[in-house]
């Protein structure tokens, strides 16, 4: 039973950890990402119109309210210089402050303060902090020695010549503050404020996509389907991603790698299940003339099995649920007291999420498993002595 127990716990607890783990990874990467976008279909161009669609057929004052926020966002590679380094191709991700109230951007900020940085004149850019280490600013400079850079994009329709720089749009935007989610992210983007991309990019009547907030008490995958059907009805070239979709190979990397630790965690089930098995070895050993004088009494074999069976089955049980318990106990005091420690990490302890699935389907498992093998040793062993 102590075996049982044992086993039982381990596995509510990896598989708590893998959940944490997914939950982690989703808000990391999900950090730029409002719960619901429209993306084009071809193309990287939506135009403006969209968001007065967006508004009408989906406002929180429209028929069907699902939509709280529709946040503008271009985004586009250009080329950044600082005082004749190398220069460095990164991702600018442009916005307004709408997409504050949709997204948890702005928790990511380090230095600075991100509404100031936003109303600033001449544009003020945010720094992941992997392009401000590689760039080579040592720091944040104050508003009268701030790092000045150099962005340059192509611009649309222009054909690279020996005369390179007629190619490009150049843009100068002050630094003022310093973003960290995780160090993929940190070493790609720059932030900006909208109007700026727009000079940068020409886009001066299209965006990248539009980001959707959405109300209270509207799922991600609700406001998907009513937005697609939506889009299918009206015949309308665009298309929806949610939040989830965007990371849906790290998702699914995650829950592969889940299951597959349950699939060995089973086996190690199954050599703990022949430790109850060889308990009732011994017991049947112990009580073989015991056996034998009921079967005289007309207790037939059929009934002798049932009563060994139903005690295994009972051990593994019992210690299934012994296991659960402890395992659902060590799993919420992680999630409370964060006993765990990460030093470091982009988060103060070992993150664990408990989901009632996990148990369940922790307890089946050593239920079968032990009542299939105590049954069928059982069988063999009674129909030996009697």
């Amino acid at each position: 039973m102590f075996v049982i127990a044992t086993v039982t716990a381990a596995m509510i607890a990896i598989l708590s950890a893998f959940n944490g783990i997914e939950e982690v990874v989703s808000d990391l990467f999900g950090t730029l990402d409002a719960p619901v976008a429209i993306v084009p279909d071809t193309g990287t161009d939506l135009p403006n119109e969209v968001r007065a669609w967006v508004e009408e057929s989906f406002g929180a004052e429209s028929k069907n309210p699902l939509v709280e926020v529709v946040a503008p966002v271009i985004e586009g590679e250009a080329i950044v210089s600082w005082e004749g380094n190398q220069p460095l191709v990164c991702a600018v991700l442009a916005f307004d402050s709408l997409l504050l109230s949709a997204t948890p951007i702005a928790s990511s900020v380090r230095s600075g303060n991100w509404n100031e940085a936003w109303s600033e004149s001449p544009p003020c850019l945010i720094l992941g902090l992997g392009v401000k280490n590689i760039l080579g600013l040592n720091s944040i400079q104050n508003e009268s020695q701030r790092a000045s850079l150099l962005l340059r994009a192509p611009i649309p329709g222009k054909k690279l010549t020996r005369y390179k720089e007629e190619a490009f749009q150049a843009k100068r935007a002050f630094v003022c503050d310093v973003f960290s989610i995780n160090a993929e992210i940190d070493r790609k983007y720059i932030l900006a404020p909208l109007d700026f991309a727009r000079a940068l990019f020409s886009k001066d009547s299209t965006v990248s996509r539009y980001e959707l907030g959405l109300l209270p008490g509207i799922s991600e995958n609700e406001a998907a389907v009513a937005i697609r059907n939506r889009l299918n009805t009206e015949g309308l070239k665009w298309k929806v991603r949610t939040r989830s979709e965007k990371n849906k190979l790290i998702t699914q990397t995650n829950r592969a790698e889940k299951w597959a630790t349950f699939v060995i965690l089973s086996f190690i089930l199954v050599v703990a299940a022949f430790n109850v098995m060889a308990s009732l070895t011994m017991m049947l050993l112990d009580k073989r003339q015991d056996m034998e004088v009921l079967n005289a009494m007309g207790l037939t074999g059929w009934k002798l099995e049932q009563v060994f069976a139903l005690q295994g089955v009972m051990i593994n049980t019992i210690g299934g649920i012994i296991g659960a318990a402890i395992g659902t106990l060590l799993v919420l005091g992680q999630q409370h007291f964060g006993w765990v420690k990460l030093q470091g990490s982009v988060i103060p302890s070992y993150p664990v999420a408990l989901e009632m699935f996990d148990v369940l389907g922790t307890l089946i498992i050593v239920v079968i498993i032990g009542g299939i093998g105590s049954g069928w040793m059982v069988r063999n062993l009674v129909h030996r002595f009697v």
